[in-house]
């Protein structure tokens, strides 16, 4: 099952950043995405569910000190992708 994925403003802007300063990690970010569109509970970058959301939140590591961070709507077959940079800023 595919997922249809939206990528939220903040996290446009995160990509603009990795592709001017970090381009292995701007890289592995299409990567990601591309997993998470056919399963987005498992795989690389070490998924997990962030608690104290209502929401099905999930993060992935992009590199050592950033991640990227999503939101599941499974009635929707929807994924938002809220930011690729930072530690859940």
């Amino acid at each position: 099952m595919t997922y249809r994925i939206c990528i939220l403003d903040n996290a446009q802007d995160d990509l603009d950043w990795l592709r001017k300063n970090d381009r292995t990690s701007y890289v592995k970010c299409f990567d990601l995405v591309r997993e998470i569109m056919n399963d987005p509970r498992s795989g690389s970058g070490k998924p997990e569910r962030l608690r104290y959301f209502e929401k099905e939140v999930y993060s992935r590591r992009v590199n050592q000190k950033d991640r990227l961070v999503y939101t599941i709507y499974e009635s929707l077959q929807e994924i938002d992708i809220s930011s690729f940079r930072g530690h859940y800023d």
